[in-house]
């Protein structure tokens, strides 16, 4: 697994993958939104914020974190 970073506006529900991307086409991929509050204060998305990745068993493979290193 590797990570790739992009910015890009969300419109009706649907990411734009860049077409620097367009491989990524009919792949499964993990994706992490980041998302500046600025003045947006949604308490169920803001929820979701508060919960750590290390408490999704499926996120602690320890060959994952090689990409960071």
């Amino acid at each position: 697994m590797y990570a790739i970073e992009f910015e890009t506006d969300i419109r009706d529900g649907v990411v734009r993958i860049p077409g620097e991307y367009a491989r990524l086409n009919n792949t499964h991929a993990r994706v992490v939104v980041l998302v500046d509050d600025g003045d947006a204060k949604d308490a169920d998305v803001q929820a979701f914020s508060e919960h750590s990745a290390s408490t999704i068993d499926e996120w602690r493979e320890p060959a994952e974190d090689d990409v960071w290193t």
